[in-house]
């Protein structure tokens, strides 16, 4: 599969491919993307036994000839496919003996599940790395690279997937030095301490609410972030604008627009896309006007994140809201992969056109903000929440985004961490109450009027973005505010500090 998906045209020469990137017919990759789906599809029909009997099961029995036939495949999941036929029947043959790491699901949603991949899996994210850390984060072979790395290390893919990569930069002569240190907090601000003075450049690198936990005590531990060339990377959920702008003042990031990625990743299929120096400026354009926002994501809840993918590696589609994926980016090749990630895919000639009909030339926005040189002529995905990141609570659809955004406002950031689990319980009247329990900073307790003021920031965020909220708001008013009880910062029974946090109970 390398050589069909990666030898399209890449290069050892990453300047070269960069400068392909932004020159490139955006049309001609999209076409190659449907090529490659099309490919894997075949490959996948011929060589997986768990394939072969989902088609007999699902009753395809006519041509895949192109991609309007490819698109009417059933859609294949964990629980419909993955997790429903045994386990050595999902894998070509030999590429168990191939494989080089095993990866696990985190088992938020159920038993963990393992993913193996190989060396030319791990090229996949080897490539899109080596392209957003030169054209972003400025890395080179005449300057020097700290990594500090908060990924939680072990099965979990994040660690040590990101670790293999970054190594296979540094042997390619960049200048770059990476500290895994995983989700200790208090090794990471040692680290981050004892070794930045001697680079050119830093990224610190882990889950959103790691990051700003390391941010804000940083200074206690006698680190001025402004110091330093800082880079951020994150990974694993999204987040608002107000979170991006507080890692951007907390410290003295230069440019908004390239200095911080998130990642959309999964286990399944690894590093599938990430922010760009282009979807960072459309999220920004995007929380100050209105139009765009809505012209862009019409059935997005919250500002989604935003991501550019390369799709002669991996081919997404938007099905009935959801994003669906095809890509052999593990040992199991995935074709029509549902996720239960809610968004959608805009081509980059959709995305041109539709920022205009609102009065936007987006690429002479780029150049206004001194970001032309770093557009790629890439397709974008954005997903605004996992629908099993949801809670419904009388009647209406309470997503974890709508939450979170409303724990970033500044006014806020003094007392909490800004992370929460929410959960629907009933009292003893038998109602339906909605809890949101809330991580409290070092030295903080809850106070009454803090409790109040939290779930008004809640309660007006609901009602402006969820209109089953302001609705059910509009017949029961105070009955529906949330109960909010604060929690020591890093108590165990919700915020423990290991790795990604559970928004969703």
């Amino acid at each position: 599969m390398k050589k069909k998906v990666l030898s399209f045209h890449y290069t050892d020469n990453i300047k070269k491919e960069i400068d392909y990137l932004r020159l490139v017919d955006s049309q001609r990759l999209e076409l190659q993307g449907e090529k490659n789906a099309l490919d894997i599809f075949r490959f996948t029909k011929q060589s997986v036994p768990a394939y072969a009997h989902f088609l007999i099961k699902n009753n395809v029995k006519s041509p895949i000839n192109n991609i309007k036939d490819f698109k009417n495949l059933p859609l294949i999941r964990r629980d419909n496919y993955l997790r429903k036929l045994p386990y050595e029947q999902l894998f070509p043959k030999n590429a168990l003996n191939e494989a080089t790491t095993i990866s696990a699901t985190s088992g938020s949603t159920g038993e963990s599940f393992y993913f193996p991949r190989s060396e030319v899996h791990d090229s996949y994210y080897e490539y899109a790395l080596e392209l957003f850390f030169v054209n972003q984060f400025g890395l080179s072979k005449n300057k020097s690279t700290l990594c500090v790395l908060g990924f939680g290390l072990g099965i979990w893919i994040g660690g040590v997937f990101t670790y293999k990569n970054l190594n296979k930069l540094s042997q390619k002569g960049y200048k770059l030095t990476i500290i895994p240190v995983g989700t200790n907090k208090e090794l990471f601000l040692t680290s981050c301490k004892k070794f930045m003075p001697f680079y050119d450049n830093t990224v610190i690198m882990g889950y959103p609410p790691f990051i700003k936990d390391i941010i804000d005590n940083g200074p206690k531990h006698g680190i001025n972030w402004e110091e330093y060339n800082m880079r951020i990377l994150t990974a694993a959920e999204g987040y608002s604008e107000n979170f991006r702008n507080y890692l951007i003042k907390k410290t003295g990031i230069r440019n908004k627009y390239t200095d911080i990625v998130n990642i959309y990743g999964t286990v399944e299929q690894g590093t599938i896309a990430h922010e760009t120096a282009l979807t960072a400026l459309i999220r920004s354009l995007s929380n100050k006007n209105k139009k765009i926002f809505e012209v862009l994501f019409p059935n997005a809840i919250s500002m989604p994140t935003v991501a550019q993918y390369y799709p002669h590696i991996t081919y997404f589609e938007e099905v009935n809201g959801e994003v669906v994926v095809t890509s052999y980016s593990s040992s199991v090749p995935l074709v029509r992969y549902a996720f239960s990630d809610l968004g959608g895919v805009i081509s980059f000639k959709e995305l041109l056109e539709k920022c205009k009909t609102v009065g936007v030339d987006i690429l002479t926005e780029a150049k206004k903000v001194g970001i032309s040189n770093k557009v790629f002529n890439l397709p974008i995905v954005y997903l605004f929440t996992r629908s099993d990141f949801v809670i419904v609570f009388r009647g209406a659809n309470i997503y974890s985004e709508e939450i979170r955004t409303a724990l970033d406002r500044k006014e806020l950031s003094k007392f909490i961490t800004g992370k929460a689990t929410i959960l629907k319980k009933e009292n003893k009247s038998l109602n339906s109450v909605l809890e949101i329990n809330i991580e409290l900073k070092k030295n903080v307790f809850m106070t009454p009027m803090l409790k109040k003021q939290i779930a008004d920031y809640i309660v007006e965020e609901l009602r402006s973005r969820n209109s089953e909220y302001a609705y059910l708001y509009s017949l029961e008013g105070k009955k529906v505010y949330p109960k909010i009880i604060g929690w020591p910062y890093h108590h165990h029974k919700y915020f423990s500090g290991n790795g990604k946090q559970q928004w969703v109970k």
